[in-house]
């Protein structure tokens, strides 16, 4: 029996539209640039997604953006974190802040094309990243996924990123579902920069009518480059954040006593965030013509974020002795974070080279509690909490032969790419500390309070995990010019998992010239991602809105999320999860009508089979498991994804600089084919419960639906006084985000509350003064026209305290104001 019948997805607007804006920037090009109209532009050689050595983002058979340092730098926002930078400069990626939302508040997760954050491979030079050890179960976005930690990779260790927006399981292995992103690092071979950046938001709160200054910030970041060898390299560096909470809270209704005092007793907004990166790249010639490389990334954070007041005269969930005037739990986090990779690459004889390398990524979360308490323990509860530990760890070994070959009655060799990876991973928690689970009987046995720390629950023994995996592939790639004018790539792969079975994947590509600069593309293949050992292991007890005692009203409570083995999912219908399998499906127009002008239209879409996801809430009311709140993940749904990407560039001598003018748009719409038929287990599971009989319920439709926007613009109009002593480098900047819709399912009789979320533009500005040619100001607002979401309905905000939603890109803080000093080390 299948579930809901599937919605009908529409790709978002007709090819025609998509062109419409490129064609203005063509016309507005011609003028200028009629008499060069000849050869194309330099462009950069990208190695993602092919292992030809000739293709640019233009000549690709797949879309490929291109981010350079320069771009970065300015895009970073006030934590100088890599995600932030990637969601200004790329409409087709959302990184989201983050705030009540436990773990969420300290790993933000990434997401490419509206798909789930682990749906995208993340490498850097070329190898594969590991995740990060938590799961996000506390967060609309990217609910029950297991992302890669962006804040852990330094900005200024990056030369470029290359962002492949097509499926790639074939040519990488699992989770390239909606592409790639691959982090290039600095290569140089002398030379360095420091820079200072400070900075904070001065923004007027209207919900409080206050103007608050917060969320001070300061940024250290160095690096410097040596020279090994002829050609040899390596360069190293530190970057260094420290960054103050911000709190946009409105003022507290809930007591009746609160509105005529005027007071703010929750906390929404940013974490404090200590961020500490070291890093190291480094190339070494070796005898024979081969050279050995390493990588390595050291990244140490600690954070801490609040969760939801608790009122004085909460009977439940505070004691009047410890906490007379309510409390506001503090959530703490240590994250230490390692990448480690290093190889030897030469000949391997007069047309093979050959490339090995070891790459091991580990990642540790300690998670706490401040400011709390457990009330079933009494007056004698401790207000700090250990809740419990967690460690993923990654070791991947890789053997790549590459080389041209012909005899293809072609006219020229092709590129055959051969390779084998064999991957290791292991996860593992450590309980929290007694107190932090524990049911007391204050203040009675028959009537005790809630149990557990307030805040999060910590993880009980029985829930500790212990896993591990092995991983195999193997794979063969060929590209080439099959004519003068049409290039082709064919790939494909066989992995192993020694929990999860095998997938076999492949993938063709191809792009026609049907004309001088103007070329035709496409891609299909087929993806698959393995479930997380997190997923398959993983338990939390998150506090949340549950089942609220009487109809129409809201609560806090405690929510199980259990292993799929765990006896109360096995109980509710709980199967073994299987791998997430796609099939992808691309086409796109390239152009450069003149020099100065680069254009591109991409259409795509991508069909998701039992894609994995975090259950609605179960509250049986009868049997074993009876008063309990449990979740726990399942194979539920089957999804559609489509969208178009359009990305246009114009550049041009101006003024003695350079001028580039540039604006890239995604539209994406995900559609539900399928709801899988709930287990005959929640047969008896009341439909005024949170389950309703179904294991995928309205909020988790609506995180992977119309949680995110449909439509981004990112428009950039950048000037250049190219590097010179006593020039100026102008930047604007602006990002539009559609409406976005927030859905609330209270249960027992609470009702669904959704709220649509109007469309946000954003502009930010930068001006920098070189006044040497080493030596350089910046002075920069982020949101300079202060703009914040719409207001949150009564049914949302939380008795006023929650009066902005953080779905919306542009986020909650306001405005934010920063200089940075940067120096040159020649």
């Amino acid at each position: 029996m299948s579930g809901p019948r599937p919605r009908a997805v529409r790709v978002p607007t007709p090819l025609a539209a998509l062109i419409a804006p490129g064609a203005a920037l063509a016309l507005a090009a011609a003028p200028a640039a009629a008499q060069e109209a000849g050869a194309p532009a330099p462009a950069t050689i990208i190695v993602t997604g092919t292992h030809a050595k000739d293709r640019t983002e233009l000549s690709s058979s797949a879309p490929v953006d291109i981010v350079s340092a320069e771009d970065l730098r300015a895009a970073a926002g006030p934590e100088a974190n890599l995600g932030d930078a990637l969601q200004a400069l790329l409409p087709s990626v959302n990184y989201l802040d983050q705030s009540n939302s436990g773990s969420a508040d300290h790993v933000r997760a990434l997401q490419l094309r509206g798909l789930d954050p682990d749906q995208v491979l993340v490498l850097i030079n070329g190898k594969r990243v590991h995740t990060t050890s938590v799961v996000n179960v506390e967060s609309t976005v990217g609910l029950g996924s297991v992302a890669v930690d962006f804040a852990s990779i330094p900005v200024n260790a990056v030369k470029r990123i290359e962002v492949l927006r097509d499926g790639a399981g074939a040519q990488y292995g699992s989770d390239a579902i909606a592409g790639v992103i691959n982090i290039i690092l600095d290569d140089a071979r002398s030379g360095g920069e420091i820079s200072v950046d400070a900075g904070l938001y001065h923004t007027h709160f209207a919900p409080t009518g206050r103007t608050i200054d917060d969320g001070q910030t300061q940024n250290l970041q160095g690096k410097y480059a040596l020279p090994l060898g002829d050609d040899g390299y390596l360069n190293f560096g530190v970057d260094a954040t420290h960054h103050e909470p911000t709190n946009r809270a409105g003022f507290d209704q809930l007591n009746p006593a609160y509105p005529a005092r005027d007071l703010v007793t929750f906390r929404v907004g940013d974490a404090q965030i200590k961020n500490l990166n070291l890093w190291e790249n480094m190339s070494l010639p070796l005898a024979d013509g081969a050279s050995g490389y390493s990588t390595i990334l050291f990244n140490r954070r600690t954070s801490n974020g609040d969760a939801y007041f608790r009122e004085p005269n909460d009977a439940v969930d505070n004691i009047a002795s410890v906490y007379p005037g309510g409390f506001r739990p503090q959530s703490s986090g240590i994250n230490q974070d390692w990448h480690a990779s290093g190889g030897v690459r030469g000949a391997l004889t007069d047309v093979f080279r050959y490339d090995t390398s070891l790459t091991y990524g580990l990642n540790t979360f300690t998670y706490g509690l401040a400011d709390s308490l457990n009330a079933s323990l009494g007056p004698a509860s401790p207000t700090a909490f250990d809740l419990g530990g967690f460690r993923f760890g990654q070791a991947t070994l890789n053997y790549d032969v590459t080389g041209d070959v012909g005899g293809f009655g072609l006219a020229s060799p092709l590129t055959l790419a051969l390779g084998g990876e064999v991957r290791r991973e292991t996860y593992s928690t450590t309980p929290g500390v007694p107190a932090s689970y524990e049911a007391g009987n204050y203040p009675s046995a028959a009537n005790p309070a809630a149990p557990g720390s307030q805040g999060d629950g910590g993880l009980v023994p029985a829930d500790v995990a212990d896993l591990s995996r092995t991983v195999g592939g193997l794979y063969a790639d060929l590209s080439g010019n099959l004519t003068r004018t049409v290039f082709a790539d064919a790939a494909l792969r066989f992995d192993h998992y020694s929990d999860a079975g095998s997938a076999t994947t492949g993938k063709l590509s191809a792009r026609w010239e049907f004309a001088p600069h103007w070329g035709l593309r496409g891609s299909i293949s087929n993806n698959f991602r393995a479930p997380a050992l997190a997923q398959i292991g993983g338990a939390y007890s998150p506090t949340t809105y549950v089942a609220a005692a009487s109809p129409g009203t809201l609560a806090l409570g405690s929510v199980q999320i259990v292993p799929v083995s765990n006896p109360a999912a096995v109980a509710l219908g709980a199967q073994p999860l299987k791998p997430e399998r796609s099939t992808n499906y691309s086409v796109g127009l390239t152009a450069q009508p003149v020099q100065p002008l680069q254009l591109s239209a991409d259409l795509f879409r991508i069909d998701i089979r039992d894609r994995i996801a975090l259950s609605q809430q179960v509250s049986p009311t009868s049997g074993p498991y009876a008063g309990g709140n449990y979740e726990f993940f399942t194979n539920a749904v089957d999804t559609a994804t489509q969208g178009a990407d359009l990305v246009g560039s114009w550049s041009s001598p101006l003024f003695g600089g350079n001028l580039v003018l540039s604006d890239a748009s995604t539209w994406v719409d995900t559609g539900i084919r399928d709801i899988h038929a709930p287990p005959p287990q929640l047969a008896g599971v009341p439909a005024n419960g949170y389950g309703g009989g179904l294991l995928f319920g309205l909020q988790a439709q609506n995180a992977i639906t119309s949680a995110l926007p449909r439509h981004r613009d990112v428009l950039t109009v950048n000037w250049s006084g190219a590097g010179k002593a006593n020039t100026w480098n102008l930047l604007a900047r602006t990002i539009y985000s559609g409406q976005v819709t927030r859905v609330f399912d209270f249960g027992n009789g609470g009702g669904v509350v959704s709220q649509t979320y109007n469309a946000t533009v954003q502009l930010n500005l930068e001006a920098e003064y070189r006044a040497t040619r080493e030596l350089a100001l910046a002075l920069g607002a982020d949101n300079v026209s202060d703009r914040y979401p719409t207001l949150s309905s009564a049914g949302i905000n939380y008795y006023g305290n929650l009066p902005y939603d953080y779905l919306s890109p542009i986020g909650f803080n306001g405005r934010y104001y920063y200089v940075r000093l940067r120096y040159e080390l020649r």
